[in-house]
């Protein structure tokens, strides 16, 4: 049985958008959707007359974004985030099909976002890769990708097909899970590419396409508060016997 979804749970991010309309027309597709927390990343005249008259009933969603310097800010609170891409990335195994979208979902209640692209370009390939799941949604005609405001729609609508039944008494809107947060999963990821370069098992000149790997691993993983704390202390042991052994080096008078 897949997760069950309360919307209060939800964000939408929209990074970097250039046309005010398609974020007043993002803002009235969450108010139809029951989705409240909308985050902007470096975006133009989000409060100009024409994002506020396409808003319509969902002005108060807009009224009410959040505004972020960087992609790395806007995600820092979340356990799960879905980035968008018009195509579909086989050699990475987080892309998903919209319609199966359900079956990737967390296995409890944490705070979930959805991250789109500019609408000229997209999300650029580091922003994907901060990404627990990439999802894609499919089209039938000539034109391969939506209307920024019409990919947040059909994004949220396929959501609200897991949305908790109303007037089930419950307390989901409160993550109840120690699912690690979007923060520290960039701090780990960090800290071993780090690590993996002092140890040379990554080589900067070479585009070897580990980190993905790493990328993918992690994103599989689900990992927990926990999970992150034996890894960086792991990382941080690692870190210091390669202090140690050069310190030991550096005393040996052979």
């Amino acid at each position: 049985m897949s997760l069950s979804i309360n919307p209060r749970n939800l964000c939408v991010i929209l990074v970097e958008p250039t046309h005010p309309g398609n974020i007043g027309a993002t803002a009235r597709s969450m108010a139809n959707m029951g989705v409240t927390d909308l985050r902007l990343v470096r975006p133009k005249e989000h409060t100009s007359d024409t994002a506020l008259r396409r808003a319509a009933h969902g002005v108060g969603v807009l009224e009410a974004a959040s505004l972020y310097d960087s992609v790395d800010a806007a995600l820092e609170d979340l356990h799960w985030v879905c980035g968008t891409t018009a195509r579909v990335r086989s050699k990475q195994d987080r892309t998903v099909l919209l319609p199966a979208l359900a079956t990737k979902f967390p296995s409890k209640s944490c705070r979930m976002g959805f991250m789109f692209g500019r609408e000229s370009s997209g999300l650029t390939n580091e922003e994907l890769s901060l990404c627990t799941h990439l999802v894609h949604i499919p089209t039938h005609g000539q034109a391969a990708s939506l209307n920024l405001s019409h990919a947040v729609m059909v994004t949220l609508y396929e959501m609200s097909r897991s949305y908790e039944n109303e007037g089930v008494s419950s307390s989901f809107s409160e993550v109840q899970t120690t699912r690690a947060s979007m923060g520290e999963m960039a701090g780990l990821r960090d800290h071993l590419e780090s690590v993996l370069t002092e140890t040379h098992f990554l080589k900067s000149h070479q585009d070897t396409g580990i980190m993905e790997r790493f990328d993918d691993f992690f994103a599989r993983a689900q990992s927990t508060e926990n999970d992150v704390s034996m890894w960086r202390g792991m990382l941080h042991r690692v870190e210091v016997t390669i202090r140690r052994t050069g310190e030991h080096k550096s005393l040996d008078p052979s």
